[in-house]
């Protein structure tokens, strides 16, 4: 299982490093830098992700927190105390961060004040 988990781990740290290699921030979608600012509309004035930006960001996420949930799952493993039920455990939090996430974040920053 040590192999398993290293083997993930790996793929997603080079998909999560080739997401952020192709993804452009607000001042390079103007220019040629970044692949992800080479099709789709410009941001201008509006708020929601356009192009290639709605598909890149939501998935840049998942795959860094499902790194980081391996990395843990990896630690344990480490220090042999995985067992077979910490992987369901381990997928049903990874489901609950993804899908109720955003919605904490911005409850959190509505209390405590804005970070930008």
């Amino acid at each position: 299982m040590g192999i398993v988990l290293l083997v993930l781990q790996v793929l997603a740290a080079l998909t999560f490093v080739i997401l952020m290699a192709i993804q452009t921030d607000k001042a390079q979608q103007s220019g040629v830098m970044g692949l992800g600012g080479q099709g789709g509309r410009n941001m201008g004035s509006i708020e929601m992700p356009v192009g290639a930006e709605r598909i890149l960001k939501p998935m840049s996420k998942w795959v860094a927190v499902g790194f980081l949930f391996l990395s843990a799952l990896a630690a344990m493993h480490g220090e042999k105390v995985l067992q077979w039920w910490h992987f369901p455990i381990a997928l049903a939090l990874y489901v609950a961060i993804m899908l109720f996430g955003d919605r904490v974040w911005e409850s959190f920053t509505r209390l405590f004040g804005s970070t930008s």
